[in-house]
């Protein structure tokens, strides 16, 4: 069976950054560190390469872990840092998320792989040691064609896109096919590509805005724009949310949640 997906007009955006917002000042502090979380296991694969495979398969799992939180919050419950780790100590489907996991290692091989077919003759000059700096810009442009350029960026846009929403498709949705979630997360674009645009420029603004505050206000507005992007999840494949199975929790409404299928 197909996974269904639902189609929005691109003032959807404000909605899920709405919803974001709401779910995050529920437990501020929970989710920024969450994700400080997240950015240091990918930061350590950057400087000790020896946890460049570690980091790479923790992602996925950290990620859904990070979903999860979001999840139960909008169900009305607790969270704390240690359940970002609860998509690898639970029963469920681990093996999904390993596999997604290996899958975009190897999509990211040939990611760097085609980078250094494209752009040979850029990275050999940069190679260069005791080149001027200002003459090995000039060189590089100059070894660098618009074709090879245009090439990279549609590559780099099928795999992000591609991946997007892997995650949470095969968490959540317990996809076992990985090529199916990838092709459902690519899909979304397709039909959603408005809300998405608005929603990557929007990050976008914030990132660049935060530079001329030392990119501080990132601590506070990357956990929302996360937040946001699974409440967009959920309005595509899931637009209500699941009740807790602890009946005596009392979920947010359906603003707070992100519940916007009415």
């Amino acid at each position: 069976m197909s996974t269904q997906l639902r189609v929005f007009k691109a003032d959807a955006t404000l909605k899920w950054f709405k919803a974001g917002w709401l779910i995050f000042k529920t437990q501020p502090l929970t989710f920024i560190f969450m994700h400080l979380f997240i950015g240091i296991v990918g930061l350590l694969s950057l400087f000790l390469p020896l946890l460049q495979v570690v980091a790479a398969l923790a992602t996925p799992f950290l990620t859904a872990g990070f979903y999860q939180a979001v999840l139960t919050k909008q169900q009305g419950g607790k969270i704390m840092l240690a359940d970002i780790l609860k998509p690898i100590t639970t029963k469920g489907n681990r093996l999904g998320l390993l596999r997604l996991a290996l899958y975009q290692m190897g999509a990211g091989i040939l990611m760097a792989l085609l980078a250094n077919g494209l752009f040979a003759d850029a990275i050999a000059v940069m190679a260069q040691p005791d080149l001027d700096p200002n003459i090995a810009i000039s060189q590089m442009l100059e070894s660098i064609s618009m074709a090879s350029v245009v090439l990279f960026l549609l590559a780099l846009s099928v795999y992000l896109t591609a991946f997007a929403y892997a995650v949470p498709l095969v968490y959540f949705n317990k996809e076992q096919r990985i090529f199916s979630a990838l092709k459902n997360s690519f899909m979304v674009f397709y039909y959603n590509i408005l809300p998405l645009s608005v929603y990557a420029i929007i990050c976008g603004l914030f990132i660049v805005l935060s530079m001329f505050l030392s990119f501080l206000p990132l601590l506070v507005l990357m956990p929302i724009c996360y937040i946001s992007f699974f409440v967009s999840y959920q309005a595509i494949f899931m637009p209500v949310v699941p009740p807790s199975d602890d009946s005596n929790i009392t979920p947010l409404s359906s603003e707070s949640s992100g519940r916007f299928d009415a």
